[in-house]
């Protein structure tokens, strides 16, 4: 940024939505790399919602403003384009923005990135949106997938999946829960502090806590605490959603194992593993990628972990690194559609065939982790989606490949109210039914045979 650049939210905003739109860079990312750190925290906040909003409405902001275009939306100069996703999105969803505001906003932007003829206009498209009081939609009777697809801004393929699985009526409110911001969701590092403990000491700084609907360790405080405060720099806690601390407790590792952890950066799994095995024991933390395998380092020495050996090596390497063991975790790569509210821009970069190129991906990664498992042992399989190809069809991939294998369909007691089976082995979590992400676990017992 220049020394004339104003480090106003929506200036980053749209300097980080133009690396989304040209570069294809994700949303998350592209935040990362805009110098916020002059912001407020009441900025930052409009900064990420900002950016993750637009990317997140895309395709319903385009709807709107194409037909308020003489031309399409996509012939025009990027930062144009960008301007005016960012301005229609902050007059059609966010009431607490004044829609002059927005429409001015979005006019110097569009001097400052064009010239005088595109800030016109900019300023004749978006003033043309704020005397819209009901914007019109494509017609639900006539075509439910085009219809659902634009009005909550999913691609029409995973529409026509949710619409599948789900009906109308659930894929309605899953899309809708879909576009709010996530939750902020912390971990108590039971290994230092109790959870009752931390939510003393969050409460004194002024900030609300509620405990977990389902995971004992988990808290959800408002606002969200700083990084910066001695809280998070001391190890008292990590930053994890309910849904995914669920993993550690489906494998319930017992202090003195030795446990596995596939794919385990940035290390979120094998840290909540450590602390409720009191950090006794040892967990293999295995990872291809060496820069997100230095998070695992990162986290567990900032939380005092002493019982988490960071390793790169991919999942088939593990084997002859650990040898057999009792208890083995498996969260996969994969498409991350039960997390749209944290990676929003996640719904554009996929469709029916990679979903299947994961799948493959899956099939082959849970056989690597089978190999690793002991007579008597437990392998969980998890990811963070709910797409059947993903889930279900992984698992009985397995079975069939490996009938000395067996499913365990019992669970934690506390999460009874949560996890609902689906078409097959393991259990879901849902985000419109649960209040949380979507996730797929399964429990995986090796019968000996």
């Amino acid at each position: 940024m220049t020394a004339g650049d104003s480090p106003s939210p929506r200036l980053l905003a749209l300097k980080a939505l133009i690396a989304v739109d040209e570069r294809g860079a994700f949303a998350n990312l592209s935040i990362e790399r805009v110098p916020a750190n002059s912001l407020s925290s009441a900025d930052k906040a409009l900064l990420v919602q900002l950016v993750y909003g637009t990317v997140s409405m895309k395709l319903a902001l385009d709807f709107q403003l194409n037909r308020l275009l003489q031309r399409p939306l996509e012939t025009l100069p990027t930062a144009i384009r960008s301007i005016l996703r960012l301005g229609a999105y902050q007059i059609m969803y966010l009431a607490k923005v004044p829609r002059h505001a927005a429409v001015d906003e979005a006019v110097k932007l569009a001097h400052r990135f064009g010239h005088v003829g595109t800030s016109r206009l900019v300023n004749a498209v978006l003033r043309r949106l704020t005397q819209t009081d009901l914007l019109t939609w494509p017609e639900q009777s006539e075509d439910l997938v085009h219809y659902l697809s634009v009005r909550y801004s999913h691609p029409p393929f995973l529409v026509t999946r949710y619409l599948r699985r789900l009906g109308a009526h659930e894929t309605e409110a899953l899309l809708s829960v879909n576009n709010l911001p996530p939750r902020f969701s912390i971990r108590a590092n039971t290994t230092r502090m109790s959870v009752e403990d931390l939510a003393v000491h969050l409460e004194a700084r002024n900030i609300t806590v509620e405990d977990g609907r389902y995971v004992p360790e988990i808290l959800y405080p408002v606002p969200t605490p700083s990084f910066a405060d001695e809280l998070f720099t001391a190890g008292l806690y990590s930053v994890q959603g309910e849904a995914s601390a669920m993993c550690a407790h489906f494998l319930s590792p017992e202090p003195h194992e030795r446990v596995v952890d596939l794919c385990a950066a940035p290390g979120g799994k094998a840290t909540h593993l450590a602390e409720l095995m009191g950090d006794q024991g040892e967990i293999f933390a295995f990872d291809r990628n060496a820069k997100r395998l230095q998070l695992i380092a990162e986290n567990a020495t900032r939380l005092g972990l002493k019982s988490i050996r960071p390793i790169h090596k991919a999942a088939h390497a593990a084997l002859g690194i650990t040898g057999e063991v009792k208890k083995v975790l498996l969260d996969a790569p994969c498409s991350g559609f039960g997390v749209l509210r944290h990676k929003p821009d996640l719904r554009w970069r996929h469709n029916d065939g990679s979903v299947r190129e994961l799948a493959a991906n899956q099939r082959e990664m849970i056989l690597s982790a089978a190999k690793l498992v002991a007579r008597g042992g437990t392998l969980v399989y998890s990811v963070c989606t709910t797409e059947p190809e993903e889930t279900t069809a992984v698992v009985e991939h397995l079975l069939s490949e490996r009938p000395d294998f067996r499913v365990a369909e019992t669970m934690p007691a506390r999460f009874r109210q949560a996890l609902s089976s689906g078409e097959g082995p393991g259990f879901y979590t849902w985000p419109h039914r649960d209040q949380i992400d979507g996730f797929y676990i399964a429990t995986l017992q090796h019968a000996g045979i």
